[in-house]
C-alpha cells in the first residue's frame, strides 16, 4: 500500500513537470522539440499515475477490461522504443558536436534528457501494466462486475 502511494506521487511529480517543460520549452524557449518529448513523457506520467490510482482503490479491474490494459502497455512499448532511439540520436549528435547547453533554443542536451524521461516513464507504465494484468482473474471480473446479469 505505501509502495503504491509512492509511485502515486513519482507519477503525479513525473506528469506535472512534463506538462510544466512542455509549456515552458514551447512557449519560452521555442525549443518546440524538448517541449514535444516532455509532453509525451508527461503523458506517459499520467497513464502510469492513473493506473496507480485505481489499483490503490481497487477499481481497476472495474474501469479497464484486459485488452484496455493491453493497448496502455502497448502505448508505454512505443514510448519506450522511440524514446530509447533519440536518446541514442541525440547522444550521437551531443558527442558529433560536442555542443553546450546553451543557448537553450537550440540545446541538444535538454532534448536528450527529456528523450531519456519519455523512455523511462513509457517503460514504466509497459511494466506497471502488465503488473496489473497479472491480478486480473476472469471468475473474479464475471462476478464483480454489476453490469453483468446471470442468466
Amino acid at each position: 500500500m505505501l509502495r503504491t502511494k509512492i509511485h502515486i506521487a513519482l507519477s503525479a511529480l513525473g506528469a506535472t513537470l512534463g506538462v510544466s517543460a512542455f509549456i515552458c520549452f514551447c512557449i519560452v524557449y521555442a525549443n518546440i522539440e524538448a517541449g514535444m518529448w516532455a509532453l509525451l513523457s508527461g503523458i506517459h506520467a499520467g497513464l502510469t499515475l492513473m493506473l496507480h490510482c485505481h489499483y490503490l482503490k481497487e477499481s481497476l479491474h472495474v474501469n479497464f477490461s484486459r485488452k484496455a490494459l493491453q493497448y496502455l502497455g502497448d502505448f508505454g512499448m512505443v514510448g519506450f522504443v522511440a524514446g530509447t532511439a533519440l536518446t541514442l540520436f541525440y547522444l550521437f549528435l551531443e558527442i558529433y558536436y560536442k555542443a553546450d547547453i546553451t543557448p537553450i533554443q537550440s540545446s541538444i542536451i535538454i532534448r536528450m534528457i527529456w528523450s531519456f524521461m519519455m523512455l523511462k516513464w513509457g517503460l514504466l507504465l509497459y511494466i506497471f501494466t502488465k503488473k496489473y494484468l497479472r491480478t486480473y482473474n476472469d471468475h473474479q471480473l464475471f462476478t464483480e462486475n454489476p453490469n453483468i446479469e446471470e442468466t
